[in-house]
């Protein structure tokens, strides 16, 4: 696919000169050398929350800590275009990117085919328009108690061929990303599927904290399928109700991140999207940490990592 590349080739440059710019200001944080460069990182918005009224408050502080990308919900680009006077002057505001959207269709209910795609497709476009690379496709349906994957398997599978091929078709790439309580969890769930798709359109976002809760192996998992791997959410868990449903800022859990991240670099001149730092939010629950300070958090285990991010210490 001739856009996988494009990302990596095009618009790390531009996003370099935004980051190139913050540097003269925040030097502490500037980039290294081009050759030593390593994965640029994003964050997605929903440590904020996950509505369109939770957009900006994030933009604010994902640029602010000097995150290079941001990633949200198609309905929330949705929602941007049609009654707030569209996402890209949002987007200039913050000056941080738009990489990728997080869009879910049901795959247990055929009668759902068609408007399904139609919603797909018309997010694609949106996140296209503005900018963006990477759908970070997530399967959906009512995941019941007693819910096995095989009774579903086959329309599984050739629904999200389907919404694959739609994306791929508008010119950006689908990336399955497997989560707990959908219709694709656990680690044989991620095999079965991955194994059965068809990946010239179906490609691979594991969110390894996702994996990690479902009861999988993120780093077995990620080295299985890294040839396939187009884009990542980062997410570290550590269990319990801490008002992130079990995660944690990145370095406060389980998950083996050096060891992941290590795997990614080999991977990264290949992959359409990015790695994105991401913590979900609970509203029940009152957290340890604001949302920034979770960011930052994240950011300052990552920047011990060597990783460059493009302000200053906030």
């Amino acid at each position: 696919m001739k856009n996988v590349n494009a990302y990596n080739r095009r618009d790390f440059v531009k996003m370099a000169g935004m980051a190139g710019a913050a540097a003269l200001i925040a030097p502490n944080f500037a980039f290294e050398a081009a050759r030593k460069r390593r994965f640029q990182i994003g964050a997605t918005f929903i440590l904020w929350g996950y509505g369109p009224d939770n957009l900006e408050p994030a933009l604010k502080d994902i640029s602010s800590l000097g995150y290079h990308a941001f990633e949200t919900f198609g309905h929330v680009i949705e929602d941007w275009e049609d009654k707030r006077g569209g996402i890209a002057p949002l987007i200039e505001k913050y000056k941080v990117p738009m990489v990728s959207a997080f869009c879910q269709t049901d795959v247990l209910d055929p009668s759902k085919l068609k408007s399904e795609t139609e919603k797909l497709v018309r997010w694609t476009k949106l996140l296209k328009a503005n900018g963006g690379k990477v759908i970070e496709y997530c399967a959906g349906g009512k995941r019941t108690s007693g819910f096995n994957y095989k009774d579903h398997a086959k329309y599984m599978v050739e629904s999200m061929n389907v919404f694959a091929k739609a994306v791929t078709d508008e010119g950006l790439v689908c990336a399955l990303h497997p989560h707990t309580g959908t219709p694709i969890e656990t680690e044989e769930e991620i095999y079965y599927i991955m194994n059965n798709l068809d990946t010239r359109y179906m490609k691979f976002g594991p969110d390894v904290g996702q994996i990690q809760k479902g009861g999988g192996d993120p780093v077995k998992i990620c080295k299985d399928f890294v040839s396939l791997i187009e884009h990542v959410h980062l997410k570290d868990y550590a269990g319990g109700d801490n008002g992130y449903l079990g995660y944690s800022p990145l370095g406060e859990g389980k998950v083996k991140l050096k060891e992941i991240l290590d795997l990614l670099e080999k991977r990264r001149k290949h992959m359409a999207g990015m790695i994105m730092f991401e913590l979900d939010y609970d509203a029940k629950i009152k957290p340890a940490y604001t949302p920034h300070r979770a960011a930052e958090i994240s950011r300052d285990y990552l920047a011990k990592l060597n990783y460059r991010f493009s302000e200053k210490q906030a």
